[in-house]
């Protein structure tokens, strides 16, 4: 082990200096620092020999305790020392020094696999050989039931003899042997799904917003639990002995290893076996072949889109790096483990296979030479013309929304549709039609990327079938027939569409599913009858119509055409589709405040897919019923049982990561109105970490679950850190949606709470009165909504002991809370602030007492016991006198 060129470094490193003794060992200077420690070359005066010494670098409270990093120290020196390989780097010892642990190896002269390749040029066969070799190092491991799961060019060694070694197995673990002769079995896939069968528009009022898989409210926490493998009676002595090994250190669902060569399953933290490895071993070596990584990506989401999709780049124009190479790669680049090849052997096997070694004498090369020669023409040729067929996706999106690079003028669609939104005369119209640009020129930009390898992977590289080849495109008209439909929606766009407008987009069917492959093969079939197909695709595309309206506010119309589709569909009796438009149905409902009707549909939908096995429908009606029983009608106990089934779902469909966040959200809700507000700050702050990893951190629908996280961690008390959540929550707003956007009101009104509870009622003042401004000329002087920063400003007032000026405000607020606010607690606080501001203002005491009155029993009525006290005591020291 030697150097390796840069490695990150500590902001406070402290070194050690020649001559310190480590154990035995003299240290005789820094070889390198990385995220994990220090390696250092030392000298073993006991067998006189020089050594490679790492120091595991420990810090308690950054993620990893004391205890955690040693186990894992002595887990990859145990890893390394059960091998015995030329082409895996040989560990002497282990042990600890001060708080550490150091591993002494053996000392390799030479340099990374990555300076290797980079010093000089090479050609492709000698970077082959080094990598064969190294693929050899993996393949031994892989025979010790050893997965390294890190492995990357940084980790292989190239001496200056030319000897490869393979190192750094600190992320190694022991493979499950299962009883089926050997094999690994197939790990669970998925794929980071963006598909929601809902309006995912935020809900005024609620606390909306993990990990991959974050722990919903179920008896125990299987997802935090660290398992412990103490080996079951196993009598392999090759295994023996070795607990501390076996500890499993790694939680369900952590992502462990660097993410530029990282498989599919890491990123999903599902199982991983040595076919993961596999994946790292083909992105390195294409790397080093073609000088750039197979997957784009230079965000988090970006390389994890495109990594579990299977979109891979095209090669360079001017490699010569030969086609049956990378054909190899390819297959083992592919995102289902399954489709991989079996095992690291046959991998090797094939790269090693070169077709024109087969050639034996010179007379028949020649001639060969000469065929290929010809049939490279020919073949190039073809290529082109193959790939050429492709090439059509971007022509489908004409009418629609097209694909416009940088600074290109907008199509006459998009055109159409600007001046639509321009027309509707809303002051936020610009802004949110650049959000909602934004967001679709990069759904068809991905659109048409899938089509065209879709049509490749097919016509072109022939690694995927016809069969599958028409599920995917299937998929694909699916979803240009929904973008259609909204852009349509979009075209005829009234004040209600442009308030909708990023809400909608956002819920775009998802192009994930469209490269899942297995996830197509189980999607229920159409019927066989041919009549009664087209009639199913023609009920589906108007239900396409529908959600598009519908997801962009046209509710009136929506309520009266989705009766219309679920009559239509129980005529026709096909099950799946019966269950597709009731949950439309539901979702109507559910947005037209109509929650009995909601759970109503919602159910006899749930009952249809599950009739018809329809898994996509059944998790976003789960998810919906777990904030129409939960939140929205107070059964919280049975949305927390829905909450548990909609997890079922999603957990065996894989993916679906929006959908995910939205139930994370929903169960977030319910706490919040249970009254269990560190619950609800949980539940909302890991469906804040999933939304930004799936729509970046500045999407408005991010910004809507930072303004309600901090909602309730200032009711939790910790109003400074609430601040500094909605204060980037109005940012973000402001810049997607526009200063007097609804949404932006919203989250106004929270910022005025905060404000108000960090006793700064004059900065309060101020932003709840942008907050009414916006809601009066929005929704109306009456509206329900304008009660929200109406009572922020009478209390502000009172916080100044201003009671004089509280009384119109709050006047207002408590005529709309009485006639319109259906949560107790609301109305309570209104009418309690009111009550105050008449004593202190002395106007009319007894009408004072009557509202304190009216607030405690509110207050009862909702649950809140620590508001009953405080009303309580205040009408016990205001007697009337």
């Amino acid at each position: 082990m030697g150097s390796s060129g840069p490695f990150p470094t500590d902001p406070n490193p402290t070194t050690l200096p020649r001559g310190a003794t480590v154990s035995r060992y003299v240290i005789l200077g820094l070889v390198g620092r990385g995220g994990m420690g220090e390696v250092y070359a030392a000298y073993d005066p006991e067998l006189d020999r020089k050594v490679a010494l790492k120091l595991l670098r420990v810090k308690p409270n950054a993620g990893v305790t004391m205890s955690e990093g040693r186990a894992r120290t002595l887990r990859e020196a145990q890893a390394i020392a059960r091998l015995s390989h030329p082409n895996v780097v040989v560990v002497y010892d282990v042990g600890t020094f001060r708080d550490q642990v150091f591993i002494a190896m053996e000392f390799v002269e030479g340099n990374t696999a990555s300076y290797w390749v980079e010093s000089q040029n090479r050609s492709w066969q000698e970077i082959l050989k080094i990598f064969v070799s190294a693929g050899r190092g993996l393949m031994a491991a892989h025979e010790k039931g050893l997965v390294h799961r890190d492995f990357k060019p940084d980790n292989v060694m190239v001496g200056k003899d030319g000897t490869v070694r393979v190192m750094d197995f600190g992320l190694a673990r022991q493979s499950e042997k299962p009883a089926n002769g050997g094999r690994v079995s197939t790990p669970a896939r998925g794929t980071p799904a963006v598909q929601v069968s809902r309006n995912p528009t935020p809900r005024p009022g609620v606390p909306v917003a993990i990990a991959e898989h974050s722990a919903l409210p179920v008896d125990g926490d299987p997802m935090s639990t660290v398992v412990l493998n103490n080996g079951g009676g196993r009598t392999d002595p090759e295994v023996a002995g070795s607990a501390v090994f076996d500890v499993r250190l790694t939680r369900t669902g952590a992502m462990m290893g660097t993410p530029a060569y990282m498989a599919p399953e890491q990123f999903l933290g599902t199982a991983t076996d040595t076919r993961t490895d596999q994946f790292a071993f083909c992105i390195s070596l294409y790397e080093a072949l073609f000088g750039e990584r197979p997957f784009a990506g230079n965000t988090m989401f970006a390389l994890t889109s495109n990594v579990v999709q299977g979109n891979m780049r095209d090669p360079p124009g001017n490699s010569k790096v030969p086609f049956w190479v990378r054909k190899i790669l390819l297959r083992g680049l592919r995102p289902h483990a399954d489709e991989r090849w079996p095992s690291m052997l046959e991998l090797i096997e094939a790269l090693g296979k070169n077709p024109a070694a087969k050639r034996k004498r010179w007379a028949a090369a020649a001639v060969a030479a000469l065929a290929v020669a010809g049939m490279l023409g020919v073949g190039r040729a073809s290529w082109e013309n193959q790939k050429a067929v492709c090439t059509g996706g971007p022509a489908k999106l004409a009418g629609i929304w097209e694909l416009r690079g940088p600074g290109e003028d907008e199509s006459p669609r998009q055109a159409q549709i600007h001046k639509a939104f321009q027309a509707t005369g809303k002051g936020y119209a610009e802004q949110v039609f650049g959000t909602v640009s934004k967001a679709l020129n990069g759904y068809v930009q991905s659109w048409a990327n899938m089509h065209r390898e879709t049509c490749e992977a097919t016509q072109v590289r022939r690694e995927q079938s016809n069969d599958i080849m028409d599920l995917r495109m299937e998929c694909l008209k699916e979803r240009l027939g929904g973008l259609k439909a909204l852009t349509d929606a979009f075209a005829e766009a009234s004040g209600d569409v442009v308030e909708n407008a990023v809400g909608a987009a956002n819920a775009l069917g998802s192009l994930d599913r469209c490269a899942d492959v297995p996830l197509l093969r189980a999607v229920v079939r159409p019927p066989e009858d041919a009549s009664t197909r087209a009639r199913v695709e023609e009920i589906r595309g108007r239900e396409e119509v529908l959600k598009a309206r519908y997801g962009s506010g046209r509710i009136k119309e929506a309520m009266q055409s989705a009766p219309v589709l679920v009559a239509e569909a129980q005529k026709l009796g096909y099950q799946p589709l019966i269950a597709e438009t009731l949950a439309l149905l539901g979702f109507v409902s559910q947005k037209s405040d109509d929650t009995a009707a909601a759970e109503r549909a919602y159910l006899d939908a749930y009952f249809a897919a599950e009739a018809s096995r329809h898994d996509e429908v059944r998790a976003g009606i789960a998810t919906e019923l777990v904030f129409v029983v939960g939140y929205e009608q107070g059964r919280y106990q049975d949305a927390k049982r829905w909450a548990r089934i909609a997890d079922a779902v999603l957990n065996r469909l894989g993916g679906h990561q929006l959908l995910r966040s939205w139930l994370l959200n929903d169960i977030g809700a319910v706490y919040y109105a249970e009254g269990d507000q560190a619950a609800a700050a949980k539940y909302t702050e890991q469906a804040l970490g999933l939304k930004e990893k799936v729509l970046g951190v500045d999407h408005p629908d991010v910004a809507v679950t930072e303004g309600n996280l901090a909602i309730a961690l200032a009711e939790l008390g910790r109003s400074q850190e609430a601040l500094v959540h909605i204060q980037r929550s109005v940012t973000v707003l402001e810049h997607g949606l526009g200063e007097a956007h609804p949404e932006t009101a919203f989250q106004l009104g929270n910022y005025g709470e905060i404000l108000n509870a960090l006793g700064r009622p004059a900065e309060a003042r101020r932003v709840f009165e942008r907050a009414r401004i916006t809601w009066e000329r929005e929704v109306g002087p009456e509206s329900r909504s304008l009660a929200y920063p109406l009572t922020g400003i009478g209390l502000s007032y009172l916080a100044e002991s201003n009671p004089g000026n509280a009384l119109a405000p709050l006047e207002r607020a408590f005529t709309i809370r009485k006639s319109q606010e259906t949560n107790p607690a609301k109305r309570a606080e209104t009418a309690y602030a009111l009550a105050r501001a008449l004593w202190e203002s002395n106007r009319d005491k007894a009408r004072a007492r009557t509202l304190a009155d009216e607030a405690r029993s509110d207050y009862q009525r909702a649950r809140a016991k620590a508001k009953v006290v405080e009303v309580e005591k205040w009408l016990q020291a205001h007697e009337p006198g």
